[in-house]
């Protein structure tokens, strides 16, 4: 391993430890130690867990839609899809259980599972996905790994055509990879759709919105690391071409249903409504124009093929891509935690509705501690614990690039 890539994972490693401190402190003193509250109950974690997700399911869809739809130039990069779909499902699983305040408390979904929660069907849906993005990974890497010394070339299958068995076997769990990398990403919406007490989150286009989102974002994460991994050589600029336009399609679907949805809010929304739209377009205007405007700027420079062949150009447009993404997962919250769903309607009025103040769970004077909305922002260690998950997927694609066969030599 050369310098540079032993600098960054020291880095990672130590954003790791942080996040891990981060974590033990949470544990020891609770969930006071976050920006959240009972009026507000999701936050940093659970936007970065719809994050990973949506990166997880880009990476597998690229991966199987060269078996399934024969976009061959995409072919060197398969392995690299099937891995960042696995590092980043991972970082989704890991990312939820500081969220549950005490870990174990997950056994819960394993002794005492509500079948009819989306919670339930999305862990899963996560496990087989992780599970299916590692066999799909090691079927890709077979043909190399015979070839290896030491442990891979005992965990390879001793098939006679390596090559003839990786490509069958791929091409036969293409479909189940789209399927169930659409699938995560539709059940995780659904987790927020059917919530009745967000009207935020209740609307039909939640679950597309997610796929095309995640398609634009975990897209952008496999050009990341393929330009990092192969660079900018001629033979590689179709690829390029193809993941930039199919970024930019699944972007412009992503915008088309977002906006689809705010102008039906605007136009048939009670005030209930419009006062919602009001928080995402006022209260966090700048961070929306930043979802919009960064992926959109990012869009048209992977579409400039002068800009394509370059390292730190490809490298721009995906980090753009990426960052609106993310922003985009952080807005899902506060218009749906900032209105309240209980109202009142006070004597000798017909028409007019009080909300009802919920206690925040903290008292904390001269602050109240009945609210009807709270401005949350992550504090430092919730954004420590995401820099910590985010670190772990950035370190386990950094080793398995240098331990395993997933860049093709040549």
């Amino acid at each position: 391993m050369d310098t540079p890539k032993k600098i960054s994972l020291t880095v990672f490693g130590l954003f790791m430890a942080a996040g891990a401190l981060m974590w033990a402190l949470q544990l020891g003193r609770g969930m006071i130690v976050t920006d959240m509250h009972n009026a507000y109950s999701w936050g940093l974690y659970v936007s970065a867990l719809a994050f990973f997700v949506g990166n997880a399911a880009g990476g597998l869809v690229l991966s199987s839609m060269i078996y399934m739809f024969g976009v061959t130039s995409l072919k060197p990069f398969a392995r690299i899809g099937a891995l960042c779909a696995f590092a980043n499902v991972t970082a989704a699983m890991l990312i939820v259980l500081p969220d549950l305040g005490q870990p174990f408390r997950v056994l819960n979904l394993l002794l005492h599972p509500q079948i009819m929660s989306p919670l339930v069907w999305d862990v899963i849906v996560l496990n087989l996905y992780a599970g299916l993005s590692l066999i799909y990974l090691y079927l890709l890497m077979l043909p190399d790994l015979a070839g290896r010394t030491g442990i891979l070339k005992k965990i390879a299958l001793p098939v006679k055509d390596p090559a003839g068995f990786s490509d069958t076997w791929a091409r036969r769990l293409a479909p189940f990879s789209l399927v169930a990398a659409v699938g995560i990403h539709v059940v995780t919406a659904w987790i927020f759709a059917t919530q009745g007490a967000r009207g935020w989150w209740h609307t039909a286009v939640m679950a597309p919105d997610f796929v095309a989102a995640a398609l634009a974002s975990g897209t952008a994460v496999v050009m990341l690391v393929a330009v990092l991994c192969y660079g900018t050589a001629e033979k590689f600029q179709n690829a390029f071409r193809i993941m930039a336009i199919f970024i930019a399609t699944a972007f412009f679907i992503h915008l088309f249903l977002m906006y689809n949805d705010f102008v039906i809010h605007a136009w048939y929304g009670t005030d209930h409504a419009k006062e919602t739209l009001a928080i995402t377009l006022q209260e966090y205007g700048l961070a929306h124009a930043f979802e919009v405007l960064a992926p959109l700027l990012g869009v048209v420079l992977l579409l400039n093929r002068h800009v394509r062949k370059t390292v730190s150009g490809i490298i721009g447009g995906c980090l753009l891509m990426i960052a609106g993404i993310f922003v985009h997962r952080i807005l899902l919250m506060p218009a749906a935690f900032n209105q309240i769903p209980l109202t009142l309607a006070p004597l000798g009025s017909q028409n007019t509705l009080w909300p009802v103040p919920i206690a925040s769970g903290r008292y904390n004077p001269p602050a109240d501690t009945f609210v009807t909305h709270h401005s949350y922002f992550p504090t430092l260690v919730e954004i420590l614990i995401f820099a910590g998950v985010l670190s772990f997927v950035c370190a386990l694609i950094l080793v398995a690039v240098h331990k395993l066969p997933v860049v093709k030599e040549g």
